[in-house]
């Protein structure tokens, strides 16, 4: 039954109000409702905060504890002392938490276990002062101590999530009834908006239906004309006999013709001559096709109104106007497509006869290891036409045996980064080459920019270089030892003859003796550093480092080179600071530096000069300089003055002897014990020569950043010698959530490691006393820490990477100055695999 209108609005209006007060009443009583459980969630945040604290509180002293037990400092006693206090004031806080029930009787639980084991670290202590480290070690490490850590852990957790689950319930309840209210207002909204759209639409329907259906008819024929009108590609439209009935403008425009041109003639003429009476044929055949057809991607030749031709590709099919079906084409011009293929395609070919006449491998594999692109020497060395190599893997090029060999350095690059090595590798004709391989990684575009999609492959056949240099090795080596042998006999002669075994000689001939024995001598001493210089290169040259105080030894080298600086009437003289300084060196490699040094600095000094010799500290390490006053190194010869056999000036070789050899290899000495050697020179004023060491000190005390802010905070260990930079390593951990201990040796880090478990560890390479690479080999020998996560932070990780073994097994190797992002990024990633393998 319909009512009447008047009626309609006044039941709308009716129910409106009445829902708007349901609302109203609703609003009120949940208002009411969620202040009381703020309250209640302001008590248990209170409960939260406070066993927060008191474990926070708790591990702080634990902490300082354990780094006392290692110390046996006072003043780390004192702090320990200050924080197990701090632990007793928590404790009685906690007991004037107004908590009921199960959670009462957990805290105080807690406050048992807590109290336990602050007596269990007192006892730890004083076996400490008592007994020394073993036997505190041997409590820290007891099951007791370990069970009580457990229980700790478990109950304040336990509390924790008690708590957490009776505010988030409590926050549940709260969200429910603030959105039953907000439903029940949205619904009142909602009908009330419908009855009076209802209403409304009751008056207009019809006149707005009637002009909704002209708007549609009218705006499906517009857009129908503007999105042909507007296509970049030609339309065109044809009855089944072949006749033209339409056609957009792109069309008209790609032919050259105006539409009135068009309309009634053949398609056939948009084709040229040649293929008009072939393509009238195809069209007829269009007819007896099913309705709704479609055929695409035909390429043919179009034909403009003024007879030129161009490439067009077509795409048929039907449509049903009024009931009559009409045949339509989609046409695009492809020329500019077609010239950039072929333009490819030349490209393509210039580049293979280039890359085929390059006496290198040089491919590119993608992602899946697959080889896209590659020249005719990978060819030639496997033995494989060109459609046997393209779109296959490595592996079903190189098999399983040779691809083992490579496939690490094939997965470095797929992980972005650049990889340099040496193989070698066996040919189809059985011959041995050997390659220097160079894998550089390829990353994605567009959105891609960070993954690698494959890599470039650049192999340089050394083999022959190879062959001449192991000839010139043992060339200089055979000839340098052949030579010695009557080398010693002419000096021994020499020498007997000038010391009268053969009666006094006249003075001419006693010169000339003379002469001959000095430049015996010089030639033994090209010997000897032609030897040396081998012995570097080819990495036979031995070194036994040990810590020594450094002044005795400068001493001794001003010592045996007085008589030499005598002949030139030049002084030595040696100043150094009263603290001795130590660095682990070579003592004999040191002497043969020295004496290089100080021989070039007296033979360059004027008659009267002085040579100074300075030992002192530079930047943390040991400086030692060895200053003339001569003429200067010329601003030209600065840059080769480390090259074999350099000299300023080809007369310097007459005038002052020497092989050109003694800077090389006392630059080559020093850097193989972790130093450097360099120079500063001022012309007409002098020259210094200097290397540095790391200086040998004892271990420094162990420290370590204290912030434990909650539970559950993974535990890194930092081996880092530098304190500088290990307190802002212990920051960066802070901060992102990582608690930090500092150990500044390699044996500190074995203490820590145990007395703790650690979910990661820091090392790096320059470390005192112990290289970080042994450090790590050692790790991978313990069966407690053989899967411990290892990241080396080190200025020289990328060439130390190059020379770990098999055994020393990484995380990640990052160079410094540290990024602080991508430090953290492999850290957690490092955490987070270890958690899923279930060994943290």
């Amino acid at each position: 039954m319909k009512l009447p209108f008047r009626t309609n609005i006044t039941i709308a209006l009716g129910l409106g109000l009445l829902l708007m007060a349901l609302s109203t009443v609703t609003s009120y009583v949940t208002i009411h409702s969620l202040l009381e459980g703020e309250q209640g969630e302001e008590k248990i945040q209170v409960t939260v905060a406070l066993v927060d604290r008191l474990v926070s509180q708790f591990k702080t002293t634990e902490s300082l504890q354990r780094r006392y037990l290692l110390t046996n400092v006072d003043q780390d006693l004192a702090s320990y002392r200050q924080a197990r206090s701090g632990v007793q004031q928590v404790l009685q806080g906690a007991d004037e938490l107004s908590v009921a029930g199960e959670r009462l009787a957990d805290l105080h639980a807690l406050q048992g276990l807590i109290a336990q084991r602050m007596g269990l670290m007192e006892t730890a202590v004083s076996a400490r002062q008592q007994m020394g480290l073993e036997a505190a070690t041997a409590i820290v490490g007891s099951e007791q101590n370990r069970q009580l850590h457990d229980n700790i852990e478990e109950l304040a957790g336990r509390i924790k999530t008690a708590q957490t689950q009776t505010l988030e319930r409590s926050e549940q309840n709260a969200r429910r009834t603030a959105q039953t209210v907000r439903l029940l207002i949205l619904v009142s909204g909602l009908l009330s908006l419908g009855l009076l759209g209802w209403t409304i639409r009751a008056v207009i329907r019809a006149q707005a239906n009637n002009r909704r259906i002209q708007a549609e008819l009218a705006d499906s024929e517009a857009m129908s004309r503007a999105i042909t009108e507007s296509m970049a590609d030609g339309v065109i439209t044809a009855t089944p006999e072949g006749l033209l009935v339409n056609a957009n403008s792109a069309a008209r425009h790609l032919f050259g013709y105006r539409l009135k041109d068009l309309l009634g003639q053949p398609v056939a003429m948009l084709l040229p001559a040649r293929w008009q009476s072939g393509f009238s044929a195809f069209f007829a055949t269009l007819v007896n096709r099913p309705p709704g057809f479609r055929e695409s991607d035909n390429e043919v030749m179009g034909a403009r109104r003024d007879g030129t031709e161009f490439p067009v590709n077509v795409s048929f099919g039907d449509v049903n106007v009024g009931g009559r079906r009409l045949f339509t084409a989609i046409i695009r011009d492809i020329s500019e497509r077609k010239r950039i293929a072929d333009a490819l395609h030349n490209s393509e070919a210039q580049l293979r006869q280039l890359t085929d006449n390059v006496p290198a491998l040089m491919a590119y594999v993608d992602s899946d290891q697959r080889f896209q692109f590659h020249n005719k020497a990978y060819e030639e060395v496997f033995g494989l036409p060109r459609e046997k190599i393209h779109g296959k893997t490595l592996l079903e090029i190189a098999g399983p045996e040779f691809y083992s060999q490579i496939s690490g350095h094939v997965q470095e690059a797929l992980s972005g980064y650049a990889v340099r090595y040496e193989r070698e590798q066996v040919t189809v004709s059985g011959e041995r080459r050997e390659y220097v391989m160079s894998y550089l990684p390829r990353y994605g575009e567009e959105g891609e920019e960070d993954k690698v999609i494959g890599f470039f492959s650049l192999g340089t056949d050394v083999t022959e270089l190879k062959r001449i240099d192991r000839m010139k090795s043992e060339f200089v080596s055979t000839v340098s030892h052949e030579l010695r042998t009557p080398l010693t006999s002419i000096r021994g002669s020499l020498g007997l003859v000038s010391g009268g075994v053969a009666g006094a000689l006249p003075e001419r001939a006693k010169s000339l003796v003379e002469i001959a024995k000095n430049n015996c001598e010089r030639l033994i001493r090209l010997i000897n550093d032609i030897l040396d210089s081998e012995k570097i290169e080819s990495g036979k040259m031995q070194f036994e480092l040990q810590p020594l105080e450094l002044l005795p030894l400068l001493q001794q080298t001003l010592a045996d080179n007085e008589g030499f600086a005598a002949e030139h009437q030049v002084k030595l003289a040696l100043h150094a600071p009263r603290q001795p300084l130590k660095a682990q060196v070579d003592s004999d490699r040191l002497l043969q530096v020295m004496t290089n040094l100080l021989s070039n600095a007296i033979k360059f000094s004027p008659a009267q000069g002085t040579v100074l010799v300075l030992l002192g500290r530079h930047a943390g390490r040991v400086r030692v300089e060895v200053s003339d006053n001569g003429p200067g190194i010329p601003e030209e010869f600065r840059q080769r003055i480390f090259q074999k056999f350099s000299q300023a000036d080809s007369s310097d070789t007459r005038q002052k002897g020497g092989t050109g050899l003694g800077l090389a290899i006392s630059k080559a000495i020093i850097e193989r014990m972790d130093g450097s050697l360099g120079f500063t020179s001022r012309v007409d004023v002098g020259t210094t020569f200097f290397f540095e060491l790391p200086e040998w000190r004892e271990a420094p005390p162990v420290t370590a950043p204290m912030s434990l802010d909650g539970l559950n905070r993974p535990r890194i260990l930092v081996c880092e010698d530098d304190p500088d930079v290990a307190q802002l390593i212990g920051m960066m951990l802070d901060k992102a959530g990582f608690d930090a201990d500092i150990a500044h040796t390699a044996a500190q880090a074995r203490d820590y490691l145990r007395m703790e478990s650690y979910a990661a560890m820091t090392v790096d390479i320059q470390l005192p006393y112990e290289n970080g690479l042994e450090l790590i080999r050692s790790l991978r020998q313990d069966a407690r820490t053989a899967d411990l996560p290892v990241l080396v932070l080190s200025v020289t990780a990328a060439e130390a990477r190059l020379h770990a073994g098999a055994t020393v097994v990484v995380s990640d190797w990052l160079e410094k100055p540290i990024d602080e992002q991508r430090l953290l990024k492999s850290l957690r990633h490092a955490v987070d695999r270890r958690h899923a393998h279930g060994k943290g």
